[in-house]
């Protein structure tokens, strides 16, 4: 395991320094209420965040493909700056896509997406059950045997949860697999997407891309800082989509109510941190600010878990539990809540 243990972005460097003076960003501690300077470098980051230690082989292929899709990025941001000043542009296929699966790889490798995985995991086998599919019971290696007992065990109310020791990050991963394509697909060619100039100063939070629904709208909005100034936002409302293959960006600038509630919804929408230019803003009372609003994000329950769960090696077995509903509706709502 020689490659154990390197220090892994959940949010790259290539974007964080977009928001550093002279070099340095300015860190806003959520739990402590405090700001720090520091090297991009050294946020949003862990030991082995990516990666997975399995049966005695350390696998960091996610990591790999991630900087294939960082490495063209500079390019698609600096197309980005280009389309803020116009009020719509065609961007190339490839920088169109390059950003789009940008999007799906930051969303997909966040801690909140990791904190989540094992809660989808199951709420996938249930619907996969109800709807006789068993390609997610194969593809942890259940044997058909065992799968016929699931089918059953299931047709007659029985549930299933996962167990074992220290599957959080080999859960994640396989999630990563499976849905990271669905995003990209989602917001490559059903998502509208606008580049915004703020007329505030913006700063990023450690998720990143923020993700919420606006019940008076019905519609999932898509918030992703890419400056101090600028700020890239998608939305889907809901409803019968149509497949577009279009890759236009408008540009358009906010108006101070606009930009106040994106920047609350930054603010409010970081687990540990966020990260600006300055400290111009007082993150405490635009957290605040944002409940009274009524925007809403869950909370990861075990974060040391998560951001920990690459460095703990998992050896098996991935165990299909059977339990009644009331505990597959607890274990569901373990890692995740209000």
């Amino acid at each position: 395991m020689s490659n154990a243990y390197q220090n892994q972005h959940y949010v790259s460097q290539v974007l964080l320094r977009r928001f550093a003076d002279a070099g340095y960003l300015q860190r806003f501690s959520v739990q402590s209420n405090t700001w720090k300077r520091v090297s991009p470098k050294r946020v949003f980051s862990g030991l082995g965040y990516t990666q997975l230690l399995a049966y005695g082989e350390t696998d960091n292929s996610l990591e790999a493909s991630f900087a294939k899709i960082e490495s063209a990025f500079p390019l698609t941001l600096k197309a980005l700056d280009d389309a803020a000043t116009r009020s719509i542009s065609v961007l190339p296929v490839n920088l169109y896509e390059n950003l789009f699966w940008y999007c799906a790889y930051v969303w997909r490798i966040s801690p909140f997406a990791k904190a989540k995985a094992p809660g989808e995991f199951v709420m996938q086998l249930d619907s996969d059950l109800k709807n006789q599919k068993t390609n997610l019971l194969q593809a942890i290696g259940i044997p058909e045997g065992d799968i016929n007992t699931i089918q059953q065990l299931h047709a007659n109310g029985v549930k299933f949860i996962l167990r074992g020791d220290d599957y959080l990050q080999v859960v994640y991963r396989i999630q990563f697999v499976r849905r990271c394509r669905e995003d990209y697909w989602w917001f490559r060619h059903f998502a509208k997407w606008t580049i915004c100039n703020s007329p505030i100063e913006l700063p990023i939070s450690d998720i990143a891309l923020v993700q919420y629904f606006d019940r008076a709208l019905d519609t999932t909005f898509y918030l992703l800082p890419i400056s101090p100034n600028l700020i890239l936002i998608g939305s889907i409302k809901t409803g019968t989509h149509h497949q577009s293959t279009d890759t236009t960006i408008r540009g358009s600038t906010l108006n101070v109510e606009e930009a106040e509630y994106c920047l609350d919804a930054i603010c409010l929408s970081a687990v540990t941190a966020l990260i600006g230019k300055s400290r111009t803003h007082d993150v405490r009372a635009l957290r605040n600010r944002a409940r009274e609003k009524k925007i809403r994000f869950c909370k990861i329950k075990d974060l040391e878990s998560v951001l920990s769960a690459g460095t703990k090696p998992f050896n098996g077995p991935l165990i299909v539990f059977p339990v009644a509903k009331g505990e597959y509706v607890k274990y569901v709502k373990s890692f995740i809540g209000n």
